[in-house]
């Protein structure tokens, strides 16, 4: 057996010790072998809980990275010890710097895992073809995600579809187009075998409508605005001229509950353990809000203007203010509320990866750059007016449609899962953005990360980014 594949079976399994919300099994006696995993249908469920757990609950890249690192890469948030991260806040990163590698490895681990679950369920009699699919649905959609952070904050990258390490430890980098592709094909297959096998719309689970959210981004970032919209209209409800049923926009201040309508995708914390055990509240509700007198992550003064230029703007909210030590206000981000259990399961929260706002704007967009300009004001608006804000003044062109839908996406996505940063890169702005920063040292070669230094050194065949240097 291969000595990595051995590695992830173990960390795979192992990480299921606290999953009796998601499935009433226990873990495979002999933890240590593939057959115990693969042979029987139990675990092949445990193995499936298994990407949730390490993919979602217990993986510091998607309950931590998004939050701090690409919020401190952008023009959102820094940090009260700034010497502390200064390569990030500053977009100062090189291949050796701390965390570079382990974002990289991290990423990669989840794609090796969902590879090789796909090859072992598909075709696996042990199975019905429906299980099969139910469970490859919700593996290719995880896999898509993974891919989908590497390709935004490296460009080109290995394009991983084996289980063999030998050959995935060689592989060069793909071109970015090429991995879109697969991202869409794999979101496609999702979508479809998941429409057909999982018709409850369990949120904490992905499911056909996950799979769709996430497509409708992936044809946005690669400009097939048509695709864009018409993906992003099978989420969005039919009295707003789409065709979903399922979700609907909520007051800001139910955005983020357990409760919420408008999450498509979001992670119940409750009874999973990490550093803690989490009913109701989120790892970002003990990471963010203030315990002492120090704002750790406060907002930058600019985003904090940003927000504040509309008073009646209910969002506002989601910014929460302290006198600390130094002797001054610092604002921080309070979309999560919880950083323990409340006393009402009404105010319990989640997670939250993939919500219906985003798709008001993905077709908003799309429909500006397609000259549906009235559509896509129409848009726009519905997120305005749920902000507590007027409609738009009518006749406006394109240009200042796009405008008032990057100020949207960032008043509504502010450090929340990598908005801002992605969409300063993909509208290409961010050198005139962050250029403009007075706490940035900016040059155009850090909208990519470095390969990290440990890949460049044990797969000859990849080849660093631009501006880069060992």
């Amino acid at each position: 057996m291969d000595i990595k594949k051995y590695f992830y079976v173990i960390a795979s399994v192992l990480s299921l010790t606290s999953c009796e919300d998601m499935v009433e099994i226990d873990p495979p006696t002999d933890s240590l072998s593939v057959d115990a995993v693969y042979n029987s249908a139990e675990g092949m469920e445990t193995a499936l809980v298994g990407l949730y757990t390490g993919t979602i609950h217990n993986n510091v890249y998607y309950y931590q990275v998004p939050t701090l690192y690409y919020s401190w890469i952008s023009d959102d948030m820094t940090y009260y010890r700034v010497q502390n991260y200064a390569e990030w806040i500053q977009n100062q990163y090189v291949p050796k710097t701390s965390y570079i590698g382990t974002m990289w490895t991290q990423l990669y681990k989840n794609v090796y895992q969902n590879n090789d679950f796909i090859l072992h369920v598909q075709g696996n009699s042990l199975l019905s073809e429906e299980k099969q699919k139910e469970y490859i649905g919700q593996s290719l959609w995880f896999r898509a995600f993974d891919y989908f952070w590497l390709v935004n904050s490296w460009g080109d990258v290995p394009l991983v579809l084996t289980n063999k390490y030998a050959v995935s430890s060689t592989l060069p980098r793909e071109n970015a187009d090429v991995v879109w592709e697969q991202i869409i094909s794999d979101l496609k297959t999702s979508a479809e075998y998941l429409a057909a096998t999982m018709p409850d719309g369990r949120k904490t689970r992905v499911t056909a409508e996950a799979s769709l959210a996430l497509l409708a981004r992936a044809y946005l970032y690669t400009e097939q605005w048509e695709k864009a919209a018409e993906t992003a209209s099978l989420l969005i409800p039919v009295s707003d001229g789409g065709s979903g049923t399922k979700f609907c926009l909520e007051e800001v201040d139910d955005v983020f509950r357990a409760s919420s309508r408008e999450a498509i995708f979001h992670a119940d914390m409750a009874g999973w353990s990490g550093t803690g055990t989490y009913m109701g509240y989120t790892r970002e509700g003990i990471l963010i809000i203030p315990y002492n007198s120090y704002v750790y992550y406060p907002l930058t003064d600019d985003l904090v203007a940003c927000m504040r230029e509309e008073p009646a703007d209910k969002r506002n909210s989601w910014m929460g203010c302290m006198k600390t030590a130094r002797g001054y206000d610092e604002y921080y981000v309070y979309k999560y509320k919880n950083n323990s259990t409340p006393s009402a399961a009404s105010e319990y929260e989640n997670f939250v990866f993939l919500r219906l706002a985003e798709q008001y704007l993905i077709r908003a967009e799309a429909n500006a750059h397609l000259g549906n300009l009235a559509e896509a004001a129409a848009d726009i608006n519905k997120i305005r007016l749920r902000a507590g804000l007027e409609e738009l003044q009518e006749g406006l062109s394109a240009a200042e449609l796009l405008s008032e839908i990057e100020l949207q996406r960032r008043k509504e996505f502010f450090c929340e899962q990598g908005h801002r940063w992605f969409d300063l890169k993909r509208t290409g702005r961010i050198d005139e953005v962050l250029g403009a920063a007075d706490w940035k040292k900016w040059s155009p070669e850090k909208a990519l990360f470095p390969i990290p230094y440990t890949e460049m050194e044990s797969n000859r065949n990849l080849v660093q980014n631009p501006g880069y240097e060992n």
